[in-house]
């Protein structure tokens, strides 16, 4: 039977009622599948290749009753995502008398309270409002998750390898005592490796095997390649990049993607000042990232999916990187090089719809950044995706959800809390031991109190936790100021050293000085500057991947480069030039007489071989490894000569974690509980999670 065939009378009517010519290969792949096997399953496939459907009409299709209760649980990673997706799904389900219910701190109330009144249909929501619910209004869960039978992860990537993914699973499992029936679960997914597949083997926290279903799309690649050389003080290469891009924005729709906050300022600025003194220019041009106003943000995306043929140019940072609808895009532009595979391939994947190619220029000034952007688009072309790596041990974020959890149950024995955290394999990793060190830890920090029928319930140092609605969440932000021009929100900027009143800044793609600032009310008083005048630069980083890097190598050392222009190959091989390759490792000749290493590793392995080094020798070593892959320091040469030979034990890097409190500090800062851990554990943490032994062991071995 074909897929079409298995489909419902309502489906079947509503398919050919919308004029679609046929089901998408992924679409029929996952109909089959859902009615054929009873496991779990993640669908693999393109961005556009109509994956949402492919989750929803089997899930529908299985279903004959939605009056009696939440049938399925659409989970996203993105309020905007939600927002986007009730669109879709309502125009699906109207015509079927589905009821579509968003579920998060923005959506409308009565709605919530109506389907509380009487549960049916499908609900979207996000993480946080499930842990909310389950924190503050556990019965409100009994209510709505009792007659679930599917639960939907969209974007089920970016849940991979960070701590948000890790409180997913815990609800997941927690969710699991609330149902009726055991729920099966889809994910969603356009960015996956085969490392991945099996990371997602054990993602979702029931009894059923997953399986994966890919759709490898079918759109051709195309991508073009300018290098512009920076000199320092030289302002005249950002006038080439921006000649490209601009040039390039009066014949198409563009996402714009730089690697940080403050590019995409700069960026958009100069292109809305470009677009103002050029009367032939149509175009319309947006900036896009978490710190404008929801209402900017929202007006860019209607702007862009609206748009019916107008150009439009949208510079952003990964706001734009999932799956929200906006519309056609004819390709898109990567400034500096991207940080790894997935990131890349994420950012083309947005681009394509109406032609069916996803097309990138990817623009460089800089030797490592423009050797960096090729290996990842080679890496990209033969399909080889960086892996994402687990998160082991996950104290902090098991600290959370043990208050989360007394706090639930309304206190709850250390024996249930233990028999609660075992439910499902979020926890396997952390042993009994490390539990109770963990719970002990918390009691004594007053986290936890201990009443006199053994019960733990939360103690007087999680109350200010829980005052914000901020404890629902796995983010953690840096502290930002609110920007105000007279009376007009503008954004919100960083709190960063060096800010000061007189300084400019770039804010909504304009430039603004800065009047004031009022630390205690968090709010910034500016007004608009002058075009051209300098302003202050925040810096982002990302770390880079392994993968990546030895790409990077291999590229420079290759014999055949007829691929690449000229003046790439020209570069490439001035590149390759200063580095020297001796007693097998890599150097950089420089100016200042001390070699610089060069590693050809990963950021993380990067960062291992400097504590390696430091720990061995004492001497503090500089990380240069935002494109480039060197570590400064003195003497390196002979350094590495004699630490090839020796093995840096577990405990030993320990103990100098132990006993160096602003690295440890450094390596946990991100981590938004880490309050509630033991020094002990957060030590392991870190060596688990923020260092590669193995990367660097094996490159010390190698080596000749």
């Amino acid at each position: 039977m074909d897929a079409f065939s298995r489909l419902n009378r309502s489906l079947r009517e509503y398919i050919y009622q919308s004029g679609w010519q046929e089901l998408r290969p992924i679409q029929k792949k996952a109909i089959t599948f859902a009615q054929e096997s009873p496991n779990n399953f993640v669908i693999a496939a393109p961005t556009a290749s109509g994956k949402t459907e492919a989750a929803f009409l089997p899930a529908m299709n299985s279903i004959e009753d939605w009056d009696t209760g939440v049938r399925i649980v659409y989970i996203s990673p993105l309020i905007a995502l939600i927002n986007d997706q009730f669109k879709r799904l309502m125009s699906l389900c109207s015509e079927m008398g589905i009821t579509v219910t968003s579920w998060h701190g923005e959506a409308n109330s009565s709605k919530k309270k109506k389907l509380l009144k009487k549960p049916n249909g499908i609900v979207l929501i996000t993480p946080e409002s499930i842990e909310a619910m389950l924190v503050g209004r556990p019965h409100e869960a009994r209510t709505l998750f009792a007659e679930t039978d599917w639960i939907i992860i969209d974007e089920i990537h970016s849940f991979l390898g960070e701590n948000r993914g890790i409180q997913l699973q815990s609800l997941l499992n927690r969710l699991a005592t609330y149902t009726q029936r055991e729920p099966r679960c889809i994910g969603l997914s356009a960015t996956l490796n085969q490392d991945d597949y099996i990371n997602l083997k054990d993602f979702f926290q029931n009894q059923r095997e997953t399986s994966i279903i890919v759709d490898r799309g079918a759109n051709e690649k195309e991508h073009q390649v300018f290098y512009f050389p920076k000199a320092k003080g030289d302002m005249h290469s950002f006038k080439q990049e921006m000649d490209v891009i601009y040039q390039a924005s009066l014949k198409e729709s563009m996402l714009v993607f730089p690697n940080s906050r403050n590019k995409v300022e700069k960026i958009g600025s100069n292109l809305n000042q470009r677009a103002e003194t050029d009367m032939q220019n149509f175009s319309s041009y947006f900036v896009h990232h978490a710190s404008l106003p929801k209402q900017t943000r929202l007006f860019a995306e209607e702007f862009a999916k609206e748009s019916r043929g107008r150009k439009f140019t949208i510079t952003c940072t990964s706001t734009l990187e999932l799956g929200i609808d906006i519309g056609s895009v004819d390709s898109v532009v990567q400034y500096g090089a991207p940080p790894n595979v997935s990131t890349l391939s994420q950012r083309i994947g947005r681009s394509g719809r109406r032609t069916g190619v996803n097309k990138l220029r990817f623009i460089a000034n800089e030797p490592w950044s423009l050797l960096q952007g090729l290996a990842t688009i080679e890496l990209l072309e033969e399909g080889q995706l960086d892996n994402t790596p687990a998160v082991n041990k996950p104290y902090d974020v098991l600290a959370h959800q043990i208050i989360s959890l007394v706090i639930e149950h309304n206190g709850l024995t250390r024996p249930n809390l233990l028999t609660e955290l075992r439910r499902g394999k979020v926890w396997e990793k952390i042993t009994e031991e490390e539990i109770n060190e963990l719970i002990d830890s918390m009691l004594s920090k007053e986290y936890l109190e201990l009443l006199d029928n053994f019960e733990l319930i939360s103690g007087y140092e999680a109350q200010p936790l829980l005052r914000m609605a901020e404890f629902y969440t796995q983010f953690f932000t840096e502290p930002e100021l609110r920007v105000y021009h007279q009376l007009q929100h503008i954004g919100t900027i960083a709190l960063e050293p060096g800010l000061r009143p007189g300084d400019n800044i770039l804010l909504s793609g304009k430039v603004w000085r800065i009047l004031g600032i009022e630390f205690e009310q968090k709010q910034v008083h500016v007004m608009p500057a002058k075009v051209g005048e300098a302003y202050f630069e925040s810096r982002d980083r990302q770390d880079v991947s392994n993968i990546v890097r030895q790409r990077m190598r291999e590229i420079l050392y290759r014999d055949d480069q007829s691929r690449y222009s000229g003046e790439i190959r020209s570069t490439l091989n001035h590149l390759a030039d200063k580095i020297v390759y001796r007693d097998g490792f890599y150097y950089q000749l420089t100016d200042q007489g001390d070699p610089w290493l060069v590693t050809f590793l990963g950021s993380k392995a990067n960062r291992t071989l400097a504590y390696m080094i430091e720990l061995f020798t004492g001497q503090r070593v500089r990380i240069n490894d935002l494109h480039a892959t060197t570590l400064m320091g003195k003497d390196l040469d002979r350094t590495m000569q004699e630490i090839r030979d020796t093995l840096v034990t577990y405990q030993q890097f320990y103990d100098f974690f132990n006993r160096e409190d602003s690295l440890l500090l450094g390596e946990t800062n991100h981590l938004k509980y880490q309050q509630l851990v033991p020094r002990s554990l957060m030590i392991d943490y870190v060596i688990e999670n923020q260092l590669d032994l193995m990367t660097v062991f094996a490159y010390l071995s190698e080596i000749e």
